[in-house]
């Protein structure tokens, strides 16, 4: 179906139903073969699946094929963030760096004001807030270069820096040119956002935020904050909901739209990367077929 909008309209159990029963002839008869694009056919442009608990990779297509990231590009700012800022680190956002905010961009919402790194990545995660990217990027920058008044200069700062983690941390094929991902050059590959995604989940807070449907948090002035998570995957009312499915971030861009899953059930681990579907529906239904196909998932 090429419709979120007509998907949301079919009960969960039926759409379930009738998934399991289009996949019924694929069988997984062993780990260490990683089944093909003929056997399990996806929309997207490039995808890699994983089996966290084994290492091993069991599904891909096209995994070092560059893509635009969208706002999966907030995976590679946040975990560069996370070498510079404790995230109990209080920083200043000012309306010069909510102002660089692009016109169409999604957004968490933020005014001036008082704010943790905490609350940035769970703004920047949940509702996939380009305001909270441009306000980490600042808080970074002025890590690096105290001085630097201008926000743009800022920004610039915090870019190549980045640029330099990038290489440090072995993300080869990733390119990062706007802090949000809200640009058309930045690029980068399932295997490398299937590596920072494996970096980030290391931290608590990460997996906290990435596995809820509506996350809260408190400013240091006492605000509370609450999010609703942009991954259908997550919202119990709606028809790709998954129990199981833990995470972790949605990324759009024009005819492109990426999503990263992360599935843990029957015994096993799972980690979607997949990049370029060609409609909201179909990054989920590609995630979907994998889980279904390789076992994961028993309705």
């Amino acid at each position: 179906m090429n419709s979120s909008r007509a998907l949301a309209a079919i009960p969960a159990v039926v759409f379930a139903t009738a998934l399991v029963a289009l996949l019924s002839g694929l069988r997984w008869d062993s780990l260490a073969n990683k089944m093909s694009e003929d056997e399990l056919p996806i929309t997207a442009r490039a995808v890699i699946a994983e089996d966290l608990s084994t290492g091993k990779v069991l599904f891909d297509k096209n995994p070092d094929e560059k893509v635009a990231p969208a706002s999966l590009a907030k995976l590679f700012a946040i975990d560069y963030a996370s070498t510079m800022l404790d995230p109990g680190e209080t920083i200043a956002v000012t309306s010069s760096t909510l102002d660089l905010v692009k016109p169409g961009s999604s957004m968490a919402g933020l005014v001036p004001g008082t704010y943790s790194v905490e609350n940035l990545y769970a703004a920047m995660l949940l509702p996939s807030g380009n305001d909270a990217a441009n306000a980490l990027a600042a808080a970074v920058a002025d890590k690096i270069s105290p001085d630097a008044a201008d926000p743009v200069q800022r920004q610039r700062i915090f870019l190549t820096g980045l640029a330099g983690h990038l290489r440090d941390r072995g993300y080869l094929s990733t390119n990062i040119d706007d802090p949000c991902g809200y640009d058309t050059t930045s690029r980068t590959t399932p295997m490398d956002v299937a590596k920072v995604t494996k970096r980030l989940l290391t931290y608590e807070w990460f997996r906290e935020m990435t596995s809820a449907h509506t996350y809260s948090t408190v400013t240091p002035g006492g605000v509370t904050l609450t999010w609703q998570n942009t991954n259908f995957f997550l919202d119990p009312n709606s028809a790709y909901y998954i129990e199981g499915v833990t995470g972790v971030k949605t990324g759009s861009l024009g005819k492109n739209f990426n999503l990263v899953t992360r599935y843990q059930g029957q015994g096993r681990d799972l980690l979607i990367v997949s990049l370029g579907s060609p409609t909201p529906a179909a990054r989920y239904d590609d995630a979907m077929n994998i889980v279904f196909a390789t076992g994961q998932e028993t309705m």
